[in-house]
């Protein structure tokens, strides 16, 4: 086995390309929100906050993106009756819709998170993040 393997990682490029790109979609959507960018170690990379957002949508957003880096999936999936244990349990865990993994030749390298709007908003915004990073989501 190598001592050492190639991986890949987020830019700072990248994340304000993801910032822009979630920031248009919530202007689309007539919304206010947050977005945060985390790298594969779960450490905040990027951080908006829109004029106007929640207050606490700081606190929920990057805890939607370091739930979907760490656990390497999106937030919501956790079922109901297990989510409150997993929260007390992990810290920054969260079981709310809006974090998004961001998966480069199936590798989690991090992941993207909108938040302060509703959960089917911040779904696509995430969404919409997400998209404007190329090569991301393929195999």
């Amino acid at each position: 086995m190598a001592d050492f393997v190639a991986t890949h990682r987020l830019t700072e490029e990248a994340s304000l390309k993801m910032l822009a790109a979630g920031v248009a979609k919530a202007n689309e959507l007539g919304c206010k929100v947050s977005l945060a960018v985390v790298d594969q170690s779960c450490r905040l990379i990027a951080f908006l906050m829109m004029d106007g957002a929640r207050h606490f949508s700081i606190i929920t957003t990057q805890r939607k993106a370091i739930t979907a880096a760490s656990q390497r999936q999106p937030t919501g999936y956790a079922p109901e009756e297990n989510a409150l244990s997993m929260a007390v349990r992990m810290g920054d865990f969260t079981n709310v819709p809006g974090g998004l993994p961001v998966v480069v030749a199936g590798e989690v390298i991090g992941a993207v998170a909108a938040g302060g709007a509703t959960i089917e908003q911040d779904v696509m915004v995430a969404k919409a993040a997400l998209a404007a990073v190329e090569g991301v989501g393929k195999e």
